[in-house]
């Protein structure tokens, strides 16, 4: 999007009109157009940053049709842009915050049992380090027992999916057990 702040004044009839060449980068006025290209490029970043962040600290602005319409395309981008962080954050945050909630039920359930049992210390706080250890990798590789019941005997299963599945459990080990 930086390449199209120098785009959007290159394709003007008279690039002497766009923001490019009215861009000045020091007290004496020096334009952007004189400096090195990675000031120009620096420069360029800065007005895309400004306009994705809305900030716009008005040093830079869009007066001719092309300038307009760059502006527009690069709020939209940055809208999308910001869209897709925001919603990856929450992401993030919400599955920690799972995590954590399963770890917590998971020691609640530990403490419980250990009243219920008159667990000693030394063992309550060995199931406590094991917890602590293991838990969190539950959490990724965690189904939903019952919701997976629900999902086999609920009956919208094809019936030879269903039929095959348990050639396909514990590597066969299941069909092959003479007890069932």
């Amino acid at each position: 999007l930086a390449c199209g702040w120098y785009l959007c004044a290159a394709l003007h009839e008279d690039p002497g009109d766009t923001w490019v060449a009215r861009r000045t980068v020091d007290a004496e006025g020096t334009p952007v157009l004189q400096r090195p290209p990675v000031d120009q490029w620096l420069n360029a970043m800065y007005f895309v940053l400004t306009v994705f962040s809305t900030v716009g600290f008005g040093d830079m602005s869009a007066m001719t049709v092309g300038e307009i319409c760059y502006v527009c395309i690069t709020i939209g981008a940055g809208t999308v842009v910001h869209s897709i962080l925001i919603g990856e954050v929450v992401n993030v945050v919400t599955s920690v915050d799972q995590a954590d909630a399963f770890v917590a039920g998971q020691q609640d359930l530990i403490e419980a049992f250990s009243s219920h049992t008159q667990l000693n210390a030394e063992l309550r706080s060995r199931l406590k380090q094991w917890l602590g250890c293991s838990a969190k990798t539950w959490t990724l590789a965690k189904y939903d027992r019952n919701a997976m019941l629900s999902l086999i005997i609920g009956g919208n299963m094809p019936r030879d999916l269903l039929e095959d599945l348990p050639l396909g459990l514990f590597s066969g080990r299941l069909r092959r057990n003479r007890f069932l």
